[in-house]
C-alpha cells in the first residue's frame, strides 16, 4: 500500500484544527506538537486512532517516543514509511 505524504499532512492537519491548534502552514511541518503541550495523553492515542482508521494501517505506540518524531514532518515521514 502506497500512502501519499500530503494525504497523511493534510490528515493531521485537520486532526488539530478539530481541537482548535492552529498552526500556520508554513510552520506546521515543523511544529512541535509534544513540546507545545497541546496533546493530553489520550488526545495522542486518539490521534494514532484516527490516522489507522483513515489509512487503514496500524501504527505502534513506539513511534511517539522517537524524540524527532515529536516534529508534525518527521512524524508524518514516519507514518508514511510504515505503509
Amino acid at each position: 500500500m502506497s500512502i501519499q505524504r500530503e494525504a497523511v499532512l493534510v490528515l493531521l492537519k485537520e486532526f488539530f484544527e478539530a481541537r482548535a491548534v492552529v498552526v500556520s502552514e508554513a510552520d506546521f511541518e515543523s511544529f512541535d506538537f509534544i513540546a507545545a503541550g497541546v496533546l493530553d495523553s489520550f488526545e495522542v492515542l486518539s490521534m494514532i486512532m484516527h490516522i489507522e482508521a483513515h489509512l487503514g494501517l496500524s501504527v505502534p505506540p513506539e513511534l511517539l517516543l522517537e524524540p524527532r518524531n515529536a516534529q508534525v514532518g518527521c512524524f508524518v515521514d514516519a507514518i508514511v514509511a510504515l505503509a
